[in-house]
């Protein structure tokens, strides 16, 4: 069985014991590897004619990106009509042809740009094969369906989406004048932004946001690389700030139990008995909040598409597209402080007692099996499982991702089912004992994934955190005014 990442789940023998089994429920598998790139996004400010031949490219770029799809697509879905199957019909998809009629048109105005186009439509392409043979290998879940790649357009306004990928020896970044030259469209464009990463650049992708009305570049960067396959120095290095990922290495072998939620986002246990609360009610503040601006903006939006007034209509609907951008920009800027702050504490545990080792309670299937407003809508769990394992790598500690199913509801210490009465805390009936129900599942997932299990709650010691967007700070002081801030809010290397 595999994970989806093209990891192979690996049974544990120490999750053996009261209340386990040898299932699907207990396997453990390490996080997917890094390759080592990683992006980094300006927000681009170009003058009046330089936005205007940034708008003629990049609209030139999804055109053909569209022929492109289009053509291909109706090669696909003309052998699926004929009754073949997914995979027979991809091999009737003509690449090598589509590339040969449609690419050279554009290449005048787009130069090398318009074959870096193609090479992006056939990179998605390729995926979608991949995901095919993920799909038939049974490594996929049901509900699942991979689709060929689609069109660069917005289907409600009614315009292509403006887009354009730049090789990466078409462009030079200067980080200290802040801009990108790009010599083929003789541009020289001013960006706001720091360049953080050191080493070889790769393609840069430049895209219009027409909810923020504005211009933004993303650029591939192998962090730390200074040569080609080939061992020689590549033309053009981008001059960022770091040149490694990873920035220590433990200091223990300390092993750590993580369990994910909404009210409280992480419940971490550490083998030093040392119990961590990761408070998520700023995430719900902002939900519950964008939640209803966005419902008011639709309905206004209904009320002037019924009333004729397209104008308004597409106007409302692009504020609603900005607001839902900008919620999943702060619950991500949420996920990110508290990946830092929990990383960090784990790491500097002292001289010798660092954790090495974290185990992250993987909530598979729940969003389909249990799917509610709070398990769709605001936990989005693999973004946030994203960023800890990308926090990880920096401190050079391990994160293995565990099927948490059944964590919640068994007794860490007897294996017995337990019920949950009051709310947040669960009564197991051997010992007659009570748990936080959040420290029960993160006893739990640190059992399954090490076989560790800190005994006694007593020796437990609680460390309390609120997770503000000005950073993380005890529970204790916090404001207590409603929407009041952090103070003395903590810091952490990022």
């Amino acid at each position: 069985m595999d994970n989806g990442t093209g990891m192979t789940p690996q049974f544990n023998p120490a999750l053996e014991g009261p209340g386990t089994s040898t299932s699907t429920d207990n396997m453990v598998f390490p996080a997917p590897e890094d390759n080592g790139v990683r992006a980094v996004i300006v927000r681009l400010l170009p003058s009046g004619a330089q936005e205007r031949k940034l708008r003629r490219l990049a609209d030139a770029a999804s055109r053909l990106w569209n022929e492109l799809s289009y053509e291909r697509r109706q090669e696909y879905f003309e052998a699926r009509r004929r009754g073949m199957s997914q995979w027979a019909s991809l091999k009737h998809v003509d690449l090598r042809g589509t590339r040969k009629k449609h690419v050279p048109k554009y290449t005048e105005v787009l130069g090398a740009a318009a074959w870096e186009v193609e090479r992006k439509n056939s990179e998605a392409w390729s995926a979608f094969r991949k995901t095919l043979v993920a799909k038939f290998e049974g490594r996929l879940p049901p509900w699942i369906h991979p689709s060929p790649p689609g069109y660069r357009k917005d289907r409600a306004a009614g315009r292509r989406r403006l887009w354009i990928p730049v090789r990466h020896e078409m462009y030079t970044v200067d980080p200290e004048a802040h801009v990108i030259y790009i010599p083929r469209y003789n541009l020289h464009l001013r960006f706001a932004g720091e360049i953080r990463w050191y080493g070889k650049q790769g393609r840069m992708e430049i895209w219009y946001d027409d909810a923020r009305h504005a211009w933004y570049a993303s650029i591939a960067v192998q962090v730390g690389a200074e040569t080609t396959r080939n061992g020689t120095r590549p033309p053009h290095i981008v001059q960022g700030k770091r040149r490694s990922i990873e920035v220590a290495r433990p200091k223990g072998d300390e092993v750590a139990g993580i369990d994910l939620g909404v009210n409280i986002i992480a419940s971490v246990v550490v083998s030093d008995g040392a119990w961590l609360l990761y408070r998520g009610a700023r995430l719900k503040e902002d939900y519950f909040y964008f939640e209803g601006r966005i419902a008011r903006l639709e309905s206004e939006a209904a009320h002037a598409k019924a009333g004729g007034d397209e104008v308004k209509y597409y106007k409302l609907w692009a504020e609603v597209r900005r607001l839902k951008r900008k919620w999943t920009a702060r619950r991500l800027h949420l996920y990110r402080n508290l990946a830092s702050h929990l990383i960090h504490e784990l790491w500097d545990r002292g001289v010798s007692s660092g954790v090495s080792t974290i185990y992250v309670g993987y909530p598979y299937d729940i969003a389909q099996e249990r799917g509610n407003k709070y398990s769709v809508n605001i936990w989005a769990y693999r973004e946030l499982v994203g960023v800890i394992e990308a926090k990880a790598r920096e401190y050079g500690i391990a994160v293995y991702e565990v099927f948490e199913r059944g964590t919640s509801s068994h007794c860490a210490y007897h294996g017995a089912e337990v019920s949950r009465h009051p709310r947040g805390i669960v009564t197991c009936p051997v010992g007659d004992h009570r748990l936080h129900s959040d420290l029960n599942g993160a006893l739990n997932i640190l059992r399954r994934g090490s076989g560790v299990l800190v005994q006694g709650k007593e020796n437990l010691r609680l460390l309390s955190f609120i997770v503000d967007h000005s950073g993380v700070v005890p529970a204790n002081r916090i404001a207590s005014a409603k929407g009041g801030n952090a103070q003395s809010p903590g810091t952490y290397p990022t």
